[in-house]
């Protein structure tokens, strides 16, 4: 199972969540081009809630 680079936070939280994995390599146009792990996303979420604050 790999995540595609270009999909969104969300989409990428709810895959982690009904895989139950750690991390997931990141492919986009059919390369390898990193890996992202359920702490990535949760900080990503964290930062884009503070800034949803300031506004």
């Amino acid at each position: 199972e790999t995540i595609d680079g270009d999909m969104n936070i969300f989409d990428a939280a709810n895959k982690f969540l009904n895989e139950k994995r750690r991390r997931f390599p990141i492919v986009k146009e059919g390369k390898l081009v990193g890996q992202i792990s359920q702490k990535d996303i949760l900080k990503a979420t964290i930062k884009m809630k503070s800034q949803n604050w300031k506004r």
